[in-house]
């Protein structure tokens, strides 16, 4: 049994690589029962939509691009998916370019997928530049600030734009990103309900505003999203339960499982070989006169 313990520390590399490339592919493509329990920001953001008038407009601020997409695309396809089939009007919006045209194919496939339609159901105001002199402009008059939405149609001609005349009168911001961009709609936004889907790595400066109540709801990373999806009864196309949150969830845990378990058999090895009394093997030496010296 030593021996074999042994062994197993000196794992040949390309059968590490093999394990860690099944771990990751095979939940993207067979679904891996995880069970996902919310969290109190997570079960939080679903109340607060819930208790909102069914005619107040969200806006999902998509402040994020290709760089973060494994995480704030089903972070942004969570929510939007919930607001469909809630029947709840939304806008998206973002203050970093990429963000909106990104958050514009979810919606059109999501669209597909619950028979809504552009400009009834949804809104896309675009990008806008200027971070601080934008939302100024959009706290005191909305519309003169957009003029125009995404296919250069006035903002004012959609129905659901009824009564908006500025970001105040908008019934939550929920705001996806990878960046520090949320203390900005904090300090220029102060009285519009909001609510953040962050990326893993900055989630630890998120959760001070969701403690001093700055923010109504909190999701965050991929798990974020899975926990989303699971509270939603989120279904995808072929009406099975969980989106992209909860497949890559899957991937995750495994490949963190996997890690785990090689930590384990490395250290087993070196105490097998311990016990054993054999030296500890010697770090190869590249240069021939490094040896020599």
């Amino acid at each position: 049994m030593l021996p074999l313990l042994v062994r197993l520390r000196d794992i040949d590399r390309r059968i590490v690589s093999l394990l860690t490339l099944l771990v990751l592919a095979v939940p993207l493509l067979v679904r891996v029962p995880l069970p996902i329990e919310a969290f109190p920001a997570t079960k939080d953001l679903k109340a607060f939509i819930d208790q909102m008038p069914r005619d107040k407009l969200v806006l999902i601020a998509c402040d994020w691009d290709a760089s973060v997409k494994g995480e704030c695309d089903p972070l942004t396809t969570a929510m939007m998916d919930y607001l469909m089939r809630e029947n709840r009007p939304f806008a998206i919006f973002g203050l970093i370019p990429q963000g909106p045209e990104l958050a514009e194919v979810i919606a059109r496939d999501l669209a597909k997928k619950h028979g809504k339609q552009y400009g009834a159901d949804y809104l896309n105001w675009g990008y806008r530049p200027n971070f601080t002199t934008t939302l100024i402009a959009m706290m005191s008059d909305l519309p003169a600030t957009l003029k125009t939405d995404v296919r250069d149609v006035d903002v004012t001609s959609y129905p659901m734009m009824k009564g908006i005349r500025s970001l105040k009168d908008v019934g939550l911001i929920y705001n996806v990103t990878g960046t520090g961009i949320l203390s900005i709609y904090i300090q220029f936004c102060g009285g519009v309900p909001l609510a953040e889907g962050g990326t893993a790595v900055i989630g630890p400066e998120l959760y001070p505003y969701l403690q001093s109540g700055q923010l109504v709801g909190l999701l965050v990373g991929l798990g974020g999203a899975a926990q989303f999806e699971t509270i939603t009864d989120f279904k995808d196309e072929r009406g099975e339960p969980g989106g992209e949150g909860l497949r890559r969830m899957g991937s995750q845990s495994l490949g963190h499982l996997l890690v785990m378990v090689l930590i384990v058999l490395g250290n087993l090895g070196v105490w097998a070989e311990r016990r054993l009394g054999r030296p500890r093997h010697e770090q190869p030496v590249d240069d021939p006169e490094d040896a020599e010296s």
